[in-house]
């Protein structure tokens, strides 16, 4: 079973990838998930997928308040992760990659960005 954190997992790669996961529970768990504004369907994910860990910019309902929320840069380096999938659009995905390589973790990218 592969612990995944999904980092952009509201955006449109990140939505697919769970889509992925949700096909073999069997293979995959959700550890984290990370996303910009769009709470509501953070919530949905949380419902759904019960990760232990969170971060998001936006703001999270009642029903979310059993995961503990993180910075990213902690989200990228947590000692149970298998596979952190990089699926965040822009240049500020650039810092947790690079920390995440620091600390040794495996990374999916989902986009040119970090490596520009």
């Amino acid at each position: 079973m592969k612990r995944l954190v999904v980092l952009g997992s509201t955006g449109s790669v990140g939505r697919q990838v769970l889509d992925v996961v949700r096909q073999n529970p069997d293979n995959f768990t959700i550890l984290g998930l990370s996303n910009g504004n769009n709470s509501k369907l953070l919530s949905k994910q949380i419902q759904e997928f019960s990760p232990k860990y969170v971060n998001t910019l936006g703001d999270l309902d009642e029903k979310s308040s059993n995961v503990t929320s993180v910075e990213l840069n902690k989200l990228v380096t947590l000692p149970d992760v298998d596979l952190i999938v990089h699926a965040m659009s822009g240049s500020h995905g650039l810092m947790p990659v690079l920390i995440a390589l620091e600390h040794g973790k495996d990374i999916a990218l989902a986009n040119k960005e970090p490596i520009v």
